[in-house]
């Protein structure tokens, strides 16, 4: 059995999925467990999530993310329980460099990574990308290491999407979600099983002028949802 802390900044969905797959009868039953939670935010949803579905509160720890000391925060707390792993779902902060280099950890990712990457901006940044280029793309899911460059660690399990020229960018982030759930609970079943075969992070991108039309996608994500905050 692997032992996990996992790190949450909102709603926390994909914690909770994790947690009830750990149950008797879900994926990670005997294969994983989370020992602790931590959010960096107070008021997120997920902290109330976890205690109605039984999470002992006692493992439950609220950090301020805005203070200096961040990584020295996490680290008192690992240290507690040393887990196998950290795993990033929906955490916002970025993990100190030192964090990564004493415990190894995850991270739930989906399209083109990089800061500020997150929620409807991956999918606008995605299909702003492909509309430039002239061609669709499917859109990376994945579970990977945690990287001290953001969305930079190699990749433990993969699952592409194909998206319709229908679909908004907000309609796209909500069918994904679940995907994004099934996607760490494989990661996780992977590393637990040892069948764990870690390839690069995926791109969208295939060329050096793809690459610059990618950052001015990211550019364009940012300036598209300007005050977009992780719920």
């Amino acid at each position: 059995m692997i032992t996990t802390v996992n790190l949450i900044s909102g709603g926390g969905s994909t914690n909770l999925a994790i947690l009830e797959a750990q149950k008797p009868g879900g994926k990670l039953h005997g294969l994983v467990k989370t020992v602790a939670i931590i959010s960096s935010n107070p008021m997120a949803g997920g902290i109330k999530k976890v205690i109605d579905a039984g999470f002992p509160q006692k493992n439950i720890y609220v950090i301020d993310s805005k203070r200096d000391n961040l990584g020295q925060q996490l680290l008192e707390i690992m240290d507690i329980y040393r887990p196998d792993y950290f795993h990033q779902l929906g955490w916002e902060p970025y993990t100190p460099d030192y964090v990564t280099e004493r415990f190894q950890g995850l991270n739930q990712h989906l399209g083109p990574g990089g800061r500020f990457m997150y929620y409807e901006r991956r999918i606008y940044a995605q299909l702003w990308f492909c509309k430039k280029i002239g061609e669709k793309r499917p859109i990376p899911v994945f579970c990977q290491y945690a990287h001290k460059d953001y969305d930079d660690g190699d990749v433990v399990y993969v699952h592409y999407e194909d998206y319709q020229e229908h679909e908004t960018d907000e309609e796209i982030s909500r069918r994904l979600l679940p995907i994004e759930h099934e996607v760490q609970i494989e990661g996780l079943y992977l590393l637990a099983t040892g069948k764990a075969k870690p390839i690069p992070v995926p791109r969208v991108y295939e060329t050096d002028e793809e690459r610059t039309l990618m950052d001015q996608a990211r550019i364009a994500a940012k300036e598209r949802y300007p005050r977009l905050m992780k719920t």
